[in-house]
């Protein structure tokens, strides 16, 4: 499974590839959130967007929070799926780890 990092850097968006025990793990964190009625909040035009992925056929995006899809949103109160997307983040984008855990954990 490719994942993106959809962060404005003024350069290419970070994309790889998930190891075959972080895509177990995607999948059935992913199955286990519950599914909210109402639009997620859209992601700003510059900075931070979240993590977006494929899965079931679907672009998915996990960002503050939710993870959404064209006409589904599930809770992820506890950023479970970002957590463990940046757990995954290359060696080589090792650099934006910080930023990008520090605005997981306040929230932004």
């Amino acid at each position: 499974m490719i994942v993106e990092l959809d962060v404005f850097s003024g350069r290419p968006a970070p994309r790889w590839r998930l190891d075959d025990a972080a895509e177990r793990e995607l999948v059935a964190l992913h199955r286990r959130l519950a599914t909210l009625a109402e639009p997620p909040e859209a992601p700003p035009g510059l900075g931070y967007r979240g993590f977006v992925y494929h899965l079931e056929g679907s672009e998915w995006r996990a960002w503050r929070g939710t993870v959404a899809s064209a006409g589904r949103v599930l809770a992820d109160p506890t950023r479970a799926v970002e957590r463990l997307l940046l757990a995954a983040l290359p060696a080589d984008y090792a650099d934006l780890r910080p930023r990008l855990g520090q605005e997981i954990d306040q929230g932004g």
